[in-house]
């Protein structure tokens, strides 16, 4: 266990939402782990072996898991909960299996006695209840008996189970016989009777040759406009200068379209389509839930990238329904998730599993298989895309841009509309457009919902646009990287929405690179070579790059860190582990200022921050930016609180509050513990005669601090000497992102500073005097109020995206000419992470990232309507995903470039890794067959035909 020190501040965080106090603590099993996050069954040397000589050695929970601790949700029961009983129930929801008909009930009686449900939950009993679901996700959280489905696979009936054995007799019934369902008379689909769940219209005309501000019109410059419906469909209205914004709109619209048909321009115009898949996590999504009416507490276990939104939406449902009034507390167990990708972002099972619970006498567990996870989980939208690219004949240079994409969001929304946005400002990839006129659409449809998977819109329509460009080049006889070399953004260039990039890339560094490496200089003879070994096959070379962009506009991630008076560090962030190694990397990125990583590393804090004693109100998104100039005269306001998992966002963002908080207490801490120490051992104390240069030369080497040539310092010393002087031991920081930081002025130990945060506490050490230690009134804190702030402007949301990572990858492959079956010979990847924290997770996730892309361009594919997941029928068995003999496992070559500078970003990677693969996979598959493809996935079938 941890020391008094550094566990005054209690291990669990508690905030009141809706008059309920919300707790978040780890996901303890019984017997093995301990608050720290210590292993009772393993030796400590063995645990803490994840770091060594002051580095990162491997991830912090690899020990965890290679040795079987319970450490995701899917591994816990009540009986490994300290204070649970141990009686598990279970629940299993019958859901629909078709959307057409009207829906009048289940015939339960094939079920006999020792299959019986001790409890029945239905719409009706909803209603009764008033019961309803948090207001994100839309009505009907079960199918009322008379009523039309939403879509194919919505939940109609809940069964509770008191034991195991009967859960399993009666789910073996009943997963599979549709005859239990009653349908009545045909109807149109819900579908078609709902407006889309958003449009988007994109639309820049530059201003000047360069490329740069001020543009002629642009989103930024002249705002966002969205139409009306007219039978569900958007509304264009006629063109004209002086109507509306949205008539200006359609105006400048209407011309550029005109434009690309001059003389001069080569234009292509295109067709295509991408397919409807699933996640295909390790972990299928699972709640376990209990509600203590001894102690009014609700317990919950869910497995969300999401917790923090869990908190507030959790309260809404329990004010209601047969705990209304009875529920005082609320603790969410953290556990790890075994694989995010966006699926577990706001998904909406963890309200079905509160709901069991709140039907239940005992804890209740809700645990998708395989069948279920496909019928009910989150999908990637399929997109289909009409896209025009107008290109100078003469310079091969870029003329406009012109896309109408429309994408099928399912039954219920989820984030569907900002995946249109995303997608539709992603287009661009790398490349400089002086005109672009892209709209995006997301439609409602009968089949389950699709969120916010890897790629977030991006992956479709970047594919889309690399295929363009390696089409375009074949079509113009341009090499197919020249190209990409002359139409490449340039620094201070203008996105497609008219905002400047702000982070750096190495676009042309990559493209050259590429265009050097000898898999695409000697493609002809590398073919040759091969195709003379293996007669039965073809060989052919693609290659693409893409850049993503990463954060979603209201990004606010906070960090605390404590040192005890040993130098062992605690630190909690506000990121979940999804798998990306957010723990990991987090803890490494402390070694700048302390000379190695964290100890403990503490996970989805979502109330944490309650020390901070921070407030919201109104949407980031939707504020004035009158309204932001006054509420944040209030130093306790932000405008926003929560964090979510998702956007790749705990390389940069997070990273950013990890930095500044542990610059803080280097500042106010270690340094003046420094320069006291070396005072002492050189010049009796005096400070002034000192040179001990600037603090930013500070260098830690082999876990010690040392400056202009002075002793080197371990930091158990440094610790020891900051808490017996009451120097700052400890800072939480909180901070927020509108595609540019906040800056904010604190005054800290009688020092006057600034820094990109919106909220800080410190605590000192226990020799602080008197004066300092009755300063620390705020949960053991004391809390600075900010003496000015300066928030990213409002109109900023208008930019959409301003930070990119970049990515490229060179495919090698070989296909067999009897079957079209595709094997990858080789793949070779540049990534621009800008600065990297942990190596090892990077090139994890490349690899990674490969076999997502390479699943997407040929395997994986979900049929829509009925035929589909949502008819609970679909599996592994019939769900197509690249195995270790499909991908090249022995041949992923990787090139991480250099950061420009020391100063240069961390960049969010996670999503981009995927992207490339896809569109050089069918630029490969065109080198073979000399056939274009312009849908998703590209099947053995597709080759084979092709080859005929």
């Amino acid at each position: 266990m941890m020391s008094m020190e550094l566990s005054r501040r209690s291990f669990i965080k508690h905030g009141i939402i809706a008059g309920i106090c919300v707790y978040t603590v780890p996901a303890l099993a019984r017997f093995n782990l301990n608050l720290d996050g210590s292993n009772s069954l393993v030796a400590p040397e063995l645990a803490s072996s994840w770091k060594s000589n002051f580095k990162v050695r491997f991830r912090s929970d690899a020990i965890a898991k290679v040795t079987g601790e319970k450490v995701y949700g899917r591994d816990l029961r009540s009986a490994d909960i300290d204070g649970w009983p141990s009686q598990q129930s279970w629940a299993y929801y019958i859901r629909l299996n078709r959307a057409d008909r009207i829906y009048q009930g289940v015939d339960l009686s094939l079920l006999p006695a020792n299959a019986q449900p001790s409890k029945i939950v239905t719409a009706a009993t909803l209603i009764k209840d008033n019961i309803e679901l948090p207001q994100f996700y839309g009505t009907n959280m079960l199918v009322a008996e008379g009523a039309m489905p939403d879509y194919i696979g919505q939940a109609a009936m809940l069964l509770i189970f008191d034991d195991f054995l009967t859960y399993h007799r009666a789910k073996n019934m009943l997963q599979f016989n549709t005859d239990i369902i009653k349908y009545g008379k045909q109807h149109p689909l819900v579908a078609a009777g709902k407006d889309p769940w958003g449009v988007w219209r994109i639309t820049r005309e530059q201003g000047n040759a360069q490329g740069i501000l001020p543009d002629k019109y642009s989103p930024l410059q002249n705002g966002v406009n969205f139409p009306s419906y007219v039978d569900h469909k958007p509304f264009w209205p006629q063109p004209d200068r002086l109507g509306s914004p949205l008539q200006q709109q359609m105006a400048v619209a209407k011309d550029i379209e005109a434009s690309l048909a001059a003389d001069n321009n080569f234009v292509l115009k295109r067709d295509y389509q991408t397919q409807f898949i699933d996640p295909m996590f390790m972990e299928p999504e699972c709640f376990n839930g209990w509600f203590d009416s001894k102690t009014q507490t609700m317990h919950t276990i869910p497995s969300s990238q999401s917790p923090n939104n869990f908190f507030g939406f959790a309260t809404s449902m329990l004010t209601k329904g047969p705990l209304a009034g009875k529920v005082k507390n609320l603790v969410v167990h953290s556990p790890f998730i075994g694989g995010g990708f966006g699926g577990k972002d706001h998904s909406i099972l963890p309200y079905y599993g509160l709901l069991a619970v709140m039907y239940s006498d005992h804890p209740v567990r809700m645990a998708n298989d395989r069948f279920e996870q496909f019928q009910a989980g989150l999908k990637r939208h399929p997109f289909t895309m009409t896209n025009q690219l107008a290109i100078d004949k003469t310079t091969g240079k870029f003329q406009g841009i012109v896309s109408n994409m429309e994408l099928d969001g399912g039954g219920r929304e989820n984030f569907s509309s900002v995946v249109a946005e995303v997608g539709a400002s992603a287009l661009q990839s790398i490349y400089y457009f002086p005109k672009n006129d892209i709209t995006a659409v997301a439609n409602v449809s009968e089949n389950p919902a699709s969120g916010s998977m890897r790629g977030f819109g991006t992956l479709q329509t970047m594919s889309a646009m690399e295929m363009m460009v390696n089409e375009a080049a074949q079509l113009l006889n341009i090499d197919p990287i020249e190209l990409r070399l002359r139409n490449v953004i340039k620094t201070g260039q203008l996105n497609t929405q008219g905002a400047v990039p702000t982070s750096t890339e190495h676009y042309a560094e990559i493209l050259t690179q590429a265009q050097q490496h000898e898999m695409w200089v000697n493609r002809h003879q590398r073919r040759k070579a091969y195709e003379a070994k293996h007669p039965n096959k073809l060989f052919g070379t693609g290659f693409a790059i893409c850049t993503k962009d990463y954060g979603a506009g209201d990004d606010a991630p906070a960090t605390y860190i404590e040192m005890d008076k040993t130098g062992r560090i605690v630190m909690g962030i506000s990121a979940v582990e999804i798998g990306t190694g957010a723990q990991t990397s987090q803890a490494a990125v402390l070694a700048d200022y302390f000379g190695r990583p964290a100890d403990t590393i503490n996970l989805a804090e979502v109330h944490g921050w309650d020390p901070l004693q921070m407030i919201n109100t109104q949407s980031p998104f939707t504020m004035s930016q009158a309204y932001q100039d006054k509420m944040q005269q209030n130093p306790r306001w932000t405008p926003i609180i929560p964090y979510a998992s998702s956007a790749s966002t705990s390389a940069y963002f997070q990273s950013k509050a990890t930095e500044n908080a542990a610059k803080v207490i280097f500042e106010y801490g270690l340094w003046p513990a420094a320069k006291a120490i070396w005072s002492k051992l050189y010049y009796s104390g005096d400070l002034a005669a000192m040179d001990f240069g600037a603090m930013e030369d500070a260098v830690w080497v082999d876990g010690k601090l040392s400056a202009n040539g002075m002793e080197p310092l371990p930091l158990d010393m440094l610790a020891q000497h900051v808490h017996q002087h009451g120097l700052v031991t400890a800072a939480m920081v909180h901070t927020f992102n509108r595609w540019g930081w906040v800056e904010a002025e604190f005054t800290v130990e009688g020092q006057k500073q600034t820094y990109q945060l919106d909220a800080m506490a410190i605590k000192y050490g226990h020799g602080a005097d008197d004066s300092k230690k009755k300063l620390m009134t705020s949960s053991g804190w004391h809390l600075l109020d900010r003496n000015k702030v300066n928030y990213p402007a409002t109109s900023l949301n208008n930019a959409m995206v301003v930070y990119y990572a970049p990515c490229a990858t060179l495919v090698e492959l070989a296909v067999e000419k009897g079957s079209g079956k595709v094997e990858v010979i080789a793949t070779q990847t540049w990534l621009d992470a800008g600065k990297v924290i942990v190596k090892e997770l990077v090139e994890g996730q490349i690899e990674g990232g490969l076999v997502m892309g390479m699943g997407h361009a040929l395997y994986e594919y979900l049929p829509a309507g009925e035929e589909g997941p949502g008819n609970g029928t679909w599996n592994l068995n019939r769900y197509q995903v690249p195995l270790a003999t499909d991908v090249g496992i022995w041949q992923m070559n990787h090139t991480i470039l250099p950061p420009f500078n020391n100063s240069d970003q961390r960049k969010g990677i996670a999503e981009v890794v995927m992207i490339p693969i896809v569109p050089a996979i069918t630029e490969a598959l065109y080198q073979i067959t000399n056939t274009r493809f312009y849908h998703l996935p590209v099947t053995a079938a597709d080759i084979k035909e092709a080859l005929a």
